[in-house]
């Protein structure tokens, strides 16, 4: 028989015997987790033992189990459980059972992929920046910058965003945000250009750069003088920076735009407030869709639309949203007393019509240049056009209403048209559809006989680019060849060298057969049509034929090996800065009223590392919001357009 100081381990209420003991009460407290009851042979005895340092103490019912928690609280020999025990091994057993497998736990890449999960800069930003660092070293071409910059409303911080695009080594466009950085002021063109060197020094890209685009801030002009004087000294910079350069499109579209719709400010107002007034009120607006779809057979998906003020594109969808309902709005005119301030007669409902008619080759060509697929420089060109030919048409047209509004518009493009349509003009025509013809004809339905004059200005331009890429690329082979040649003379030569003797001296020991082809290749090359001439005497693809133009000319970079070069450049340039901005809306996300007091280095982290996992295709892009989905969201007046300059 055991000792009656010998413990006996209880059986946890399931011995088969138990049925013949009077039941304890059962154990709900955690300490039992690790702690073990010890029975012993007197009854009123009960014991714990602790499963990690042996020690035994009371456990009677009436002692409870307060003092076994602090003992484990403080417990020397207790350790954290050991989670990888009960790891599932990702290869399946032989019979095609998971099997429980231990698992070694490896700290360093926990804290990777929860850094990555929780947008924490202190793990993998440096990584993924000496990744973008060398993407931009290995790039075969010159890089093009945006740059733009950003107030936060909640720090007051102003922070400026570069973007570098580039062509890589498979033809593919890319882009990364290389600087999301907290300025210090004056927020002058000096500071910032400062501010620009120092991040290209920084990437190692300060003689990689051939443009820059900006918007249209007087403190840009001043940063692009800056740049300008630095690239020409470390000789970085091409055609004395004829195509450096760039002004944003899209901001000078906004601008126009803007400047005439200030003008016809009177009935967009009405519809605006008109609209405010009936989305004001629940009742009033489900009553009005009732009405929409009942009465008047509409497809009430379609929203009616408020507009944001700054946004002029919004205003565009406002006015086309109440064209849709305009027969429901002069319905609800005639039986709302409130709303007939607001009401518009047939003339002005005329107008509206004519003015949205207007303003949608605005809101085309603007949504082509702010896709979030940023286009290639060649597709700029036919939209630029057609806007100034609308201009151009709109004012000599028979709407009198109009031409007040288009001539304040016209004094803002053509300033535009004037400086930068030598760089949209040069990549239209390294387009396969359009070459030099389809230039030409554009200018001439803006300038009729003296589009010729423009058209040789460009070309010359482009050839004096040209040029530049021919004198880089033999340079370039002929320090390669140079490299690897070894000296070949012969003793007696290399003698007469070292004694200044000329073996020309002796007539019978001349041959004329390198100097005879290097004169061979000099008349050639004078004679020799330039890989430019031969591509713009090609016949031209057909103009709305879809192609993906750096495919075409990855295809015929074995032919036009020089040219192909000068392409992937100038394609390359970004002419709206929609790059960057799109990055303040990520600024905005992560600089909120709760978020702060976040350090600037750790946005610029945050903001640049979303950027880099972006493009390797770890995040999916926001679409656009469609009519459908504005129902769910009818009071969020920040949502009516998917494009904010």
């Amino acid at each position: 028989m055991a000792s009656s100081n010998t413990p006996i381990p209880v059986d946890d209420g399931f011995n088969e015997y138990e049925s013949a003991v009077k039941r304890q009460k059962s154990t709900t407290s955690k300490v039992w987790d690790e702690m073990t009851k010890l029975e012993y042979e007197n009854k009123n005895e009960l014991k714990a033992q602790c499963n990690h340092c042996k020690t035994v103490f009371s456990a009677k019912s009436s002692s409870g189990t307060s003092h076994l928690r602090r003992h484990l609280n403080s417990c020397l020999k207790k350790a954290n459980k050991d989670i990888t025990q009960y790891t599932i091994a990702n290869q399946p057993s032989l019979g095609g059972v998971p099997f429980i497998k231990n698992y070694k736990f490896d700290a360093d890449e926990c804290r990777q992929a929860i850094s990555i999960f929780l947008g924490c800069p202190n793990v993998s930003c440096k990584r993924e920046r000496d990744r973008v660092k060398e993407e931009l070293a290995k790039a075969p071409g010159l890089i093009c910058l945006t740059s733009d910059n950003w107030n936060s409303e909640h720090t007051n911080d102003e922070y400026i965003c570069i973007t570098a695009h580039w062509v890589d080594k498979d033809w593919k466009l890319q882009k990364r945000i290389i600087r999301f950085r907290a300025l210090f002021p004056p927020y002058d063109g000096l500071n910032i250009g400062d501010e620009l060197v120092l991040c290209l020094s920084q990437w190692g890209i300060d003689k990689k750069i051939f443009s820059i685009t900006l918007d249209n801030a007087s403190y840009n002009d001043v940063m692009v003088s800056c740049l300008k004087n630095r690239f020409r000294a470390n000789r970085a910079i091409l055609c004395d920076g004829a195509f450096f350069q760039v002004r944003c499109c899209a901001h000078i579209l906004n601008l126009i735009v803007k400047a005439g719709l200030e003008l016809a400010d009177d009935v967009v107002a009405k519809i605006r407030n008109g609209i405010k007034y009936i989305k004001k009120s629940g009742i009033r607006r489900k009553r009005f869709y009732d009405v929409a779809d009942k009465s008047f057979h509409l497809n009430v998906t379609k929203k009616l639309r408020q507009d944001v003020c700054e946004r002029w594109n919004s205003t565009y969808l406002m006015l086309e949203s109440s064209l849709y309902y305009k027969d429901v709005l002069d319905y609800w005119a005639q039986r709302d007393k409130d709303y007939q301030m607001f009401a518009l007669s047939s003339e002005k409902w005329r107008n509206v019509a004519i003015l949205c008619k207007f303003l949608k080759v605005f809101y085309d060509v603007t949504c082509i240049f702010s896709g979030s697929n940023y286009p290639t420089a060649n597709l700029y060109f036919r939209g630029v056009w057609k806007v100034h030919k609308v201009l151009l048409d709109t004012v000599k047209g028979p709407y009198s209403f109009l031409t007040p509004m288009v001539k304040q518009m016209q004094e803002k493009f053509n300033k535009y048209w004037a400086e930068y349509s030598l760089i949209l003009s040069c990549a239209a025509i390294l387009d396969p559809r359009y070459k030099l013809n389809y230039v030409q004809y554009c200018f001439t339905t803006i300038y009729g006989v003296h589009a010729s004059d423009f058209v040789e200005t460009i070309l010359s331009n482009l050839r004096l680019l040209f040029d530049e890429y021919v004198k880089k690329s033999k340079s370039t082979s002929s320090s390669l060849a140079g490299s690897s040649n070894v000296s070949d003379k012969n003793p007696v030569d290399s003698s007469l060298d070292e004694h200044n003797v000329n073996s020309a001296d002796f007539g019978g020991d001349f041959d004329e057969s390198d100097d005879y082809k290097r004169y061979l290749n000099e008349s050639s090359t004078r004679s020799e049509k330039s890989q430019l001439d031969i591509y713009l005497e090609e016949p031209e693809l057909e103009l709305n034929s879809q192609i993906d133009v750096l495919d075409y000319w990855s295809k015929s970079s074995v032919r036009y090996n020089e040219l192909s070069l000068l392409a992937r450049d100038l394609l390359a340039i970004p002419i709206s800065t929609v790059a960057s901005e799109s990055a303040f809306s990520m600024g905005k996300k992560v600089i909120t009223p709760l978020r702060s007091s976040l350090k600037p280095k750790t946005v610029q982290a945050v903001v640049c590392l979303d950027d880099w996992m972006r493009a390797k295709g770890f995040s999916t892009e926001i679409g656009c919001k469609n009519d459908e989905d504005d129902e769910d969201d009818e009071d969020d007046e920040d949502d009516v357009s998917s494009i904010a300059f």
